[in-house]
């Protein structure tokens, strides 16, 4: 994967799609969230369900990017 396609990449868990992501050796890693992307075969894998979350965390509602969403939908946002 090149720098380049690197830089265009964001979290898609983020609902803003603002979040950068960094590549962490055989990862894709969330700055925002810590959320890890699996890289197989040179592709990256940006699809939430293979992610992998950080700990204590057990599912994608618990990461902040979403709370954060959660919360502006309940207001009427």
């Amino acid at each position: 994967m090149t720098d380049e396609l690197l830089a265009t990449l964001r979290c898609p868990i983020d609902p803003d799609r603002q979040a950068i992501i960094d590549r962490d050796g055989t990862v894709l890693l969330c700055r925002n969230c810590d959320v890890r992307f699996p890289i197989k075969n040179g592709i990256p894998v940006l699809v939430p369900d293979a992610a992998e979350l950080p700990e204590p965390l057990r599912e994608t509602s618990q990461l902040p990017c979403q709370r954060r969403e959660n919360r502006r939908i309940n207001r009427g946002n």
